[in-house]
Formats: C-alpha cells, sequence, structure tokens
C-alpha cells in the first residue's frame, strides 16, 4: 500500500522544474532521490525513475516545463560522433550545436574511411519541442568537400534545425590509407572554420583547411549558413584546389570577397618576403578602414582571411621568372622588386544605412577592393616582368561637428549639426622589369594615388559649406640606378649584406601609396 502523508511536500516537488542542463536519467535519478529525502511519514512506491511522472506547469511561451525531452536516433548511438552530438543537442546557440562535431567527423577517417550516418531529433512528452528550440530557434548548414589525388569524392555534411541534429560522410570510391589520414589531418582546421564563424562575434579561421596535404588531396570545399543565431545570418564559403583559393563571407555587417591565383610558383617570394608583404598590406587595408569609417569587425575577418590564404602556398613547382635562370642574383633581385604574393583580388563592402531621417539620400557606405596582376612575358634566358597594384575606396559618413563621433541624427533641425564626407581614393603601384643574357637592362617603380574628399557641413540642418579637396601624387623611381653600383663593384655577385640590404630596401619601396 502507497501511502502520500505528506501533500504539501509532493505539490511542492511537482512545481519544481527539471534542469535542462542534465541528461533525462539523471534528472529522473535525481528526482527519486529528492521524493527519498521527504518526511519519514511519507512513503513513495516508484516502479522506475523512467515511469516517474509529477505535475506539470506552462511557461509562458505556453510549453510544458518539467517534461524531460525524448531523443530519436536514426541509427546505433553508442560511438563518438554519436556520443558527441548527445552532448550538444540542448545547446541554444550553432557554437553549442556543432562543438567538436566536425573534428569528430572527420576523425572516423584515422581508422575507416566507409560512409555514415547519423541523425537525433528531440520533442517533449507532450509532443512539442522542449523550451529554446524548435522553428525558432538557428539553424544551420556546414559542409566540407574534399576530392583526392586519385579522384575520389568525399561530402561531409552537418545539419541543425528545430533543435535536432545529423551528421552524414559520403564517398564515391574506396578510400587508401594516405587518404584517409590526410583527411583526419583537417579535423582541426575544420572545426576552427566552424568555431570561429560561431563564435560571438564572429572569426575568420581558414588557415587550417588552407594546409592540407596536397600529396594525397586536390581540392577542399567548406561552406557555412546559420540562421536565427546570436549573429543573426551568416554564410561564408572557402575552396582551394592547386591553381586557386577563394573566400566569401556575408553578414548583416555586409560582405567579402578574396581570390588567390596560385598558379605562377615563380612570383611567391620567401617567407619572410610573403609576410612583409602581407604587413604592409594589413597596414593599407586599416588606413583605409580608419579614413572611411568602416565596419572594424568585418575589416578584421577581411584581413584575417587574406594574411590566412597567403601565408603559405605550399611546395613551389621549380617555375623561375623569365630572364632570371641563369642568373642568381639577378633572380634575387627581380624577386625583390615584386611583392613576393601571388596574384589575387580582393573585396569588401559594409551594409549601407540611412541614419538621417530628414535627408535619407545621405548614406553611410564603405566598400573598398584591392589587387595585384603580373605579366611574365619572355625565356629563361631574357624577359619581361610587370607586376601592377591597385586600390580603390569609396565611403560617405557622418560626423559630429562637436566631438567627431557619429551624431545622433532625428526629425528635429536642433539635431542636425554635422559634417556629411564622401571619399574617393584610388592608388596604384607598377613595376616593370627587362632582363636579357643574365643582365638587368630595366626597371622601374611608378606610384600614383588620388583622393577626392567632400565635406559638406550642415548646421541646424541648412547647408553652410560644401568643401571638395582632391589630392593627386605620381612618383616615378628608377630601380635599376639603385642596384647598379652594387652590380659593378661585385657585391652582387658575393650576395655581400650591402647587397641584401638594397634589396631589404627596394622590396619595402614597391608598396601601394595611399597618402
Amino acid at each position: 500500500m502507497t501511502t502520500l502523508s505528506s501533500l504539501d511536500a509532493a505539490t511542492t516537488l511537482a512545481l519544481a522544474p527539471l534542469v535542462s542542463s542534465v541528461s533525462p536519467a539523471a534528472e529522473a535519478g535525481s528526482v527519486a532521490s529528492s521524493l527519498a529525502a521527504l518526511s519519514s511519514s511519507t512513503v513513495v512506491t516508484i516502479p522506475s525513475a523512467s515511469g516517474l511522472a509529477v505535475l506539470q506547469t506552462y511557461t509562458p511561451e505556453g510549453t510544458l516545463t518539467g517534461t524531460a525531452p525524448l531523443l530519436s536516433w536514426a541509427g546505433d548511438n553508442s560511438d563518438i560522433v554519436s556520443l558527441t552530438m548527445m552532448g550538444n543537442y540542448a545547446a541554444q546557440t550553432m557554437a553549442g550545436h556543432f562543438a567538436g562535431l566536425g573534428s569528430a567527423l572527420l576523425d572516423r577517417f584515422k581508422t575507416t574511411g566507409g560512409d555514415y550516418a547519423q541523425s537525433v531529433s528531440v520533442s517533449s512528452a507532450s509532443g512539442l519541442a522542449p523550451v529554446g528550440q524548435g522553428s525558432n530557434g538557428p539553424n544551420g548548414q556546414i559542409g566540407l568537400t574534399i576530392r583526392t589525388k586519385s579522384g575520389v569524392t568525399v561530402e561531409i555534411e552537418l545539419g541543425s534545425e528545430d533543435g535536432g541534429l545529423s551528421v552524414s560522410i559520403k564517398s564515391s570510391g574506396t578510400l587508401g590509407e594516405s587518404e584517409r589520414s590526410a583527411l583526419a589531418k583537417l579535423s582541426d582546421g575544420f572545426q576552427q572554420a566552424i568555431d570561429g564563424l560561431s563564435a560571438v562575434p564572429p572569426k575568420l579561421d581558414v588557415s587550417g583547411l588552407a594546409q592540407f596535404d596536397t600529396s594525397a588531396l586536390a581540392s577542399v570545399n567548406f561552406h557555412y549558413n546559420v540562421t536565427g543565431d546570436r549573429n543573426g545570418n551568416i554564410s561564408a564559403s572557402y575552396s582551394q584546389d592547386s591553381s586557386a583559393r577563394s573566400l566569401s563571407v556575408t553578414s548583416a555587417a555586409g560582405a567579402m570577397n578574396v581570390k588567390v591565383d596560385t598558379r605562377h610558383s615563380a612570383l611567391w617570394g620567401t617567407g619572410a618576403q610573403r609576410a612583409a608583404s602581407i604587413a604592409s598590406y594589413l597596414a593599407q587595408f586599416d588606413h583605409a578602414n580608419s579614413r572611411g569609417h568602416g565596419n572594424a569587425a568585418l575589416m578584421s575577418m577581411f584581413e584575417d582571411g587574406f594574411a590566412q590564404m597567403n601565408e603559405d602556398y605550399g611546395a613551389p613547382s621549380g617555375e623561375t621568372l623569365p630572364g632570371a635562370a641563369y642568373a642568381p642574383a639577378l633572380q634575387q633581385s627581380d624577386q625583390a622588386m615584386l611583392t613576393g604574393l601571388a596574384d589575387f583580388s580582393a573585396s569588401i563592402t559594409d551594409t549601407s544605412t540611412s541614419p538621417n531621417p530628414m535627408r535619407p539620400g545621405e548614406v553611410d557606405s564603405f566598400s573598398y577592393q584591392v589587387a595585384q596582376s603580373t605579366q611574365l612575358e619572355g625565356s629563361a634566358r631574357e624577359g619581361r616582368i610587370s607586376q601592377i597594384q591597385q586600390a580603390h575606396l569609396s565611403a560617405s559618413y557622418h560626423q559630429a561637428l562637436q566631438g567627431g563621433g557619429a551624431p545622433v541624427l532625428t526629425s528635429s533641425r536642433d539635431s542636425q549639426n554635422y559634417d556629411y564626407v564622401r571619399i574617393d581614393d584610388s592608388a596604384q603601384s607598377a613595376v616593370r622589369i627587362a632582363t636579357a643574357r643574365g643582365v638587368l637592362l630595366n626597371a622601374t617603380l611608378i606610384q600614383s594615388s588620388a583622393q577626392n574628399t567632400r565635406d559638406s557641413k550642415y548646421e541646424r540642418g541648412v547647408l553652410v559649406s560644401d568643401v571638395n579637396t582632391p589630392k593627386d601624387t605620381s612618383r616615378p623611381t628608377n630601380l635599376l640606378s639603385m642596384l647598379e653600383p652594387l652590380i659593378e663593384k661585385g657585391d652582387a655577385a658575393r650576395n655581400t649584406a650591402a647587397w641584401q640590404q638594397a634589396l631589404a630596401s627596394i622590396h619595402g619601396m614597391i608598396f601601394l601609396n595611399s597618402a
């Protein structure tokens, strides 16, 4: 006979919601312990913890509290991927849903290369989705497609929708041991890319994907698409093969794209030279963002992507610059006059806004493009090289007359005291080199820039000044004249410290001049 002598105690227990951060079995065990701790005159007979029923109450959203979630698995859930999913399904963010899941999937390739699929759907005993999950929660799709050198294609998908999780691996053929190992080595890079984009604010980390084993893998394609998360909506893609790399990101803040052409390894400088070139470009990006009042977080992602895609191109093919094959000093001098980076194009565009209700045509905007293109002509004995770097900035913004910050603009004339600034800048740096029979015949550098700033000043909504300020510069430099004395004295042939110092000095001169 079951006796309940303390109705108040039982009622109190029934009104206490279950803790959602622990598993359903743990929740049931916790409640059973609480019942046993009631007064000694209370005796409760419980057939099993899983059969425990308590009074149910409703949340303000109309869902039941104290209802343990029910999990439905597509297959056996005893493997490490399923265990990872079991720990993630209740998370309220994409970062929590996909924590460790991408790396767990790729780690499978250490021992097996077979296809795999698993999914878990979540509901409550009432048939309703658990609180915080369902159609109003964050949804995401993440994928990684890899093609091996032998032609096998492997597709990896992760999905989160309506509070559930799904993963799959599909292979078009049997993988060899070296291919499985190369795939497993991508596990950290795959997870880092996921974790970065899922962070608040989002960050970009594709460096681990960019450094895949090119002896076993031919290409890698990554995509990320999330809606309704803390970061809002964000989508990203990264692709890489033996000839090109491409990155794109789109979010509420704006959009960015970076493309790198890696076909000509003769353009690749040393690691130190690339690092110096990347540092110079990042300084240019910072300058443009500061001048145009761009979105700092989006520019940070842009800079990270640019640096990660250019820091290491892998093993060079052995290609040499035209006209420099038989003279090491000439090869050095030509390389010093180039950036050492592969050709690229990149752009970033902030989402435009119209902050002034009295003049909606005045938009705050930021758009920046930068590119490098190189032409190689000739043979090993003689040749011509032309490398052009270009950048363009178009921006507009509102600035308070006092303090220089963003003004608070309303429909009141008293708020209409501000500068509306429009910027249109461009810059170019062009190097042209000619060589024949081991002799440097010509080497010139032409740098130019054009800045145009228009400042319209308003006081109580009345235009009081409208000033347009152009600034153009052009500077030619004869690089050959800087090297000829050292060539004639034999410093070039002996590769002296003076020769190396001159080359370093020239390399520091060739970048874009935005002033």
